[in-house]
């Protein structure tokens, strides 16, 4: 079953979609929204979820005109700004990030360090960045989308998403200058 037709059986009030839905989407907008919000997962597991309430009541109205994980994403990255206005910026979490380390079997004391250190830099470094560098980041970098996808899912121009990935890599690339100097 595609995605058009489990948002038409939520649309309908299917509550057994909306749930298989959730499972299958969650992982991806959490992903999508923690990077948006610089790291902060706590913030986009809330966003995410409140996300999914509107999809809930929208998925009626769902026009099916154009990609729909482009539509999913617009409702989290609306989320996410309006998180962004209510709270006044970005608050980082470090604790949430490192609990993600159990999973991944780390047995060397010193990789561990390095891994937390990496976090922590590329956790700062992210929170300098723009909504919009972030987004253009984390769709280039983490979702491997060419520049014409990208320019459709973040509605502009090839050129502004080549501008905000070109002003992202410099401030990215003069933070790892500072910390390294």
């Amino acid at each position: 079953m595609s995605n058009r037709e489990v948002l038409r059986k939520i649309g309908k009030g299917d509550r057994d979609a909306f749930s298989q839905y959730y499972k299958l989407q969650r992982r991806g907008l959490v992903s999508y929204a923690a990077t948006l919000l610089a790291g902060d997962l706590n913030a986009a597991e809330d966003v995410v979820d409140d996300a999914f309430l509107d999809i809930w009541k929208k998925a009626a109205v769902y026009s099916e005109q154009g990609n729909d994980i482009g539509w999913l994403r617009r409702i989290v990255r609306n989320k996410a700004v309006d998180w962004l206005r209510k709270y006044g910026g970005i608050k980082i979490d470090i604790s949430s990030m490192l609990g993600n380390l159990e999973s991944h079997q780390i047995v060397n004391v010193d990789e561990m360090e390095s891994q937390i250190s990496d976090r922590n830099w590329l956790i700062s470094a992210l929170s300098d960045l723009n909504l919009q560098q972030r987004e253009a980041v984390q769709f280039f970098y983490y979702e491997e989308m060419s520049l014409s996808e990208i320019a459709l899912a973040m509605n502009c121009p090839e050129n502004t998403v080549k501008s905000r990935l070109h002003y992202a890599r410099k401030i990215l690339h003069n933070n790892y200058c500072k910390e390294t100097a």
